[in-house]
């Protein structure tokens, strides 16, 4: 689907005091649209006070800002063009310490404006704001790397672990509720790199979430993947709400504007291992 417009926030969390700290990253960029559009970042702080962090008309641009606060902040994105006027959305995330990262991302388009209606040629501005916040996993969700295990038929080449959930919350995979598919990072000169992954098929048939006091099976992707001797680091993010990542909803519709918004949130969840020649 193509990118008309697009507003990228990113917003990455190094909490260092008590007080916290992450800086905001925002990356816009405007591709091909019929008329000029002007898009507005306005950012409300925990304190009360407020900054426009984005109001422009340009193709791209990139700014940064830090963020000191916990607590609620909130964003308001407003876009506006000849061809739909003005509209604008609200949303909210909240810092409490445990963020590594929250990605918001804010994209404009042009689309049918009957979905269901291939033939139509009717077409509506149509905005996807997103907020994705990443939080450090509970203590009481665990994994350890299953080193002899390749599924109950030899299925998959692995690597292969195992997922318990101690917690009080019912745990949802990624792309799949009962399905919990990450990827790798391999040690190199002293550090992880890389984020290697698979393919993704969302057509499985059906299968339960993590339960309290329960275990489910994790592998890579959706099929496994062969992998060398080394070190690694498995990387597994659960939620506590059933949501697709990346999805959004219909929240609002009128005859020249559409909005599809969501806010999840995800927790890291990873295990280092290493793999020897003999296995």
């Amino acid at each position: 689907m193509k990118r008309i417009f697009a507003i990228f926030i990113l917003v990455l969390s190094n909490v260092l005091s008590v007080k916290g700290q992450c800086d905001l990253l925002i990356d816009y960029s405007v591709e091909k649209i019929p008329s000029t559009s002007q898009g507005t970042v306005r950012l409300l702080f925990p304190d009360g006070k407020s900054a426009i962090v984005f109001d422009d008309t340009v193709k791209q641009m990139q700014k940064e800002y830090h963020l000191k606060q916990l607590g609620e902040y909130r964003l308001t994105v407003t876009f506006s063009n000849v061809i739909s006027g003005r509209d604008s959305m609200e949303r909210t995330f909240t810092l409490t310490g445990e963020e590594y990262k929250v990605e918001t991302t804010v994209h404009f388009r042009r689309e049918r404006k009957d979905l269901s209606d291939w033939k139509n040629k009717d077409s509506i501005n149509s905005g996807r704001f997103s907020i994705t916040k990443y939080s450090n996993p509970s203590p009481l969700v665990k994994m350890e790397y299953l080193s002899s295990s390749a599924g109950e038929n030899g299925e998959f080449p692995g690597p292969l672990f195992l997922v318990k959930n101690e917690s009080k919350d019912t745990l949802y995979g990624e792309w799949l509720p009962g399905y919990f598919w990450g990827t790798l990072s391999r040690w190199v000169d002293g550090k992880y790199v890389g984020d290697f992954g698979g393919e993704i098929c969302t057509t499985w048939a059906n299968e339960p979430p993590l339960y309290p006091g329960s275990v489910k099976p994790a592998w890579v992707a959706s099929f496994g993947k062969r992998i060398f001797p080394g070190k690694y680091r498995f990387n597994l993010y659960y939620s506590t709400e059933n949501n697709r990542k990346g999805t959004v909803s219909l929240v609002y519709e009128s005859d020249t504007f559409r909005w599809r918004s969501s806010v999840q949130n995800w927790h890291l969840l990873t295990c280092e291992f290493e793999t020897k020649p003999e296995e």
